[in-house]
C-alpha cells in the first residue's frame, strides 16, 4: 500500500517539555523564538502516531552513513537537513498543528521578508525530497520501532528515544 505524503506539523511546546521530563533524547524544538517543525505521520501503532523533527546539518553528518535511525535530505551533493528517527515522538491529535506556509510567522522570526521567502524554499524542497524517500523513511520508522521494543539494549536502541515510556505519559497527558 502507498504510504500518504508527508506533511509538516508545530508540536504543542508544552507536550514537548512534558515528554522531555522523562527523556532526555526528546529532541528541543524552541531556539529564540524559532520553533523545529516535526514531519508526521511518520507510523501510527497501538493509537499514537509518531512524528519526528528535523534536524539542521552539522558538519559531522557529511561523514556520518545513513542508517535506520539516520536519513540525509541531499539536494544537489548538499545536506539540507536529517532526519534522526531515533528520536521520534508519539503525538496525540490534539497536540499538533499543521503548518501553512502563510502562518509561519507564528512559529519563526524573520528579518525581513527575503529571509521569509529562503526558509520557505527550504522547507519546501526538504519536503518533497522526503516525500521522494517515504517508505524508506516510514520502513525504517516501523524497523527501529520494533527493534526498540524487542532489543532495549542493541546499539541503535540505546540511541532512541524509549518509545513505549513516551507512550505511556502521552496516555497521562491525554487524560489531563
Amino acid at each position: 500500500m502507498k504510504s500518504s505524503k508527508l506533511k509538516w506539523y508545530i508540536i504543542n511546546k508544552e507536550y514537548v517539555d512534558y515528554l522531555k521530563c522523562f527523556d532526555d533524547k526528546v529532541e528541543n524544538i524552541d531556539y529564540d523564538l524559532n520553533v523545529k517543525p516535526y514531519i508526521g505521520i511518520l507510523l501510527s501503532i497501538n493509537k499514537f502516531n509518531y512524528y519526528v523533527p528535523i534536524s539542521s546539518v552539522k558538519d559531522k553528518h557529511y561523514k556520518m552513513k545513513e542508517g535506520i535511525d539516520f536519513v540525509k535530505l541531499i539536494h544537489k551533493n548538499k545536506i539540507l537537513g536529517v532526519l534522526n528517527l531515533n528520536n521520534m515522538i508519539p503525538v496525540l491529535e490534539k497536540n499538533i498543528t499543521y503548518l501553512r506556509y502563510e502562518e509561519i510567522d507564528q512559529y519563526r522570526t524573520f528579518r525581513n521578508e527575503k529571509e521569509k521567502e529562503l526558509y520557505i524554499a527550504l522547507l519546501s524542497l526538504e519536503l518533497s525530497i522526503m516525500n521522494k524517500k517515504i517508505e524508506k523513511i516510514k520502513g525504517n520508522a516501523y524497523k527501529l520501532y520494533y527493534e526498540k521494543v524487542n532489543n532495549p539494549m542493541s546499539k541503535v536502541s540505546r540511541r532512541c528515544c524509549d518509545f513505549k515510556a513516551l507512550e505511556e505519559k502521552c496516555k497521562i497527558w491525554r487524560n489531563n
